[in-house]
């Protein structure tokens, strides 16, 4: 019996030697898998771009097309490059919000070592990719500016810019209304820009509310002992629209405990798919208030 087993075990050690498919035990997710996975969620990606390697280098069309579907917005490209597709993204920026780069102040620097190999056409835009997040490089302080795009840079950032411009596109208007034994927490996110945007929720909790005492100790979660739904939901906020929200608390803290005199902050978020979580997003209000 032992002699069949090792017989067995070396025709399988011989049959995945040899095979032209490599067997791989473990392996780490390439680092641009989460981005592809939530774009993938909200759009047709698989079924525009077809089967592609995320290491791969995108076409100028694939790339168009990659914006039109997510971005709703013609990219014009004319050879791909690194240098180009950013300083374009950032004009799409730009375009989305009103935001007038012109008027935006920001450090000249340097970011990367290669930075004199960028056409003077995409100075600019590309510092601001830089100073807003938007671009990273890829490592050793480098940009390869006349490189093409991977799909994996592509997709990031594609998600990185949806990022940016609902940034740029949305605010968190907010007020505290002390009543006899509660608080009232009512709120609202507003699209301020003069376009409509979408937004993407990955549950049925679309926003969080926190509390915290003078000393920075959170007394209060709004979500604490609560169940979402695990819902994926869109929505489309025409220009001007806002959501709105309200949140009644007892003054007690997680203990079940009245809360003392003094002064209190509240931290009201909206924590769309793309904000990377309720602690995490940009679209928030602070409002301080006293008990």
């Amino acid at each position: 019996m032992r002699k069949f087993i090792a017989i067995l075990l070396s025709l399988f050690f011989m049959v995945a030697l040899l095979s032209p498919v490599p067997v791989i035990a473990t392996g780490q997710p390439h680092w641009a898998q989460t981005y592809a996975d939530q774009l993938q969620t909200r759009y047709p990606i698989h079924e525009l771009m077809g089967d592609y390697n995320l290491n791969d280098y995108i076409s100028p069309d694939a790339m168009e097309r990659l914006i039109k579907c997510t971005m709703n917005s013609d990219l014009e490209l004319i050879n791909g490059s690194r240098q180009e597709i950013v300083s374009k993204m950032v004009d799409l920026f730009s375009d989305h919000t009103g935001i007038n780069l012109d008027e935006i102040l920001f450090v000249a620097l340097v970011p990367f070592e290669d930075f004199a190999q960028i056409n003077p056409e995409y100075t600019r835009n590309i510092m601001y990719a830089y100073s807003s997040g938007l671009l990273k490089g890829r490592g050793n302080n480098l940009m390869y500016p006349k490189d093409n795009l991977t799909y994996g840079e592509a997709l990031v950032f594609t998600s990185r810019l949806e990022s940016m411009i609902a940034d740029a596109s949305f605010y968190v208007d907010g007020e505290v209304v002390k009543q006899e034994k509660n608080i009232k927490f009512n709120f609202k996110l507003v699209n301020r820009s003069g376009k409509s945007h979408d937004l993407t929720f990955a549950s049925g909790q679309i926003y969080e509310v926190v509390v915290t005492d003078r000393n920075g100790q959170e007394v209060y979660r709004y979500s604490d002992k609560m169940m979402f739904a695990q819902v994926i939901g869109a929505k489309t906020f025409a220009a001007g629209e806002f959501l709105s929200g309200q949140v009644l608390w007892d003054m007690k803290d997680k203990s079940g405990q009245l809360l003392p005199p003094g002064r209190y902050n509240v931290q009201i978020s909206f924590i769309p798919m793309e904000s990377g979580g309720p602690d995490n997003s940009s679209m928030s209000s602070i409002l301080s208030f006293n008990i």
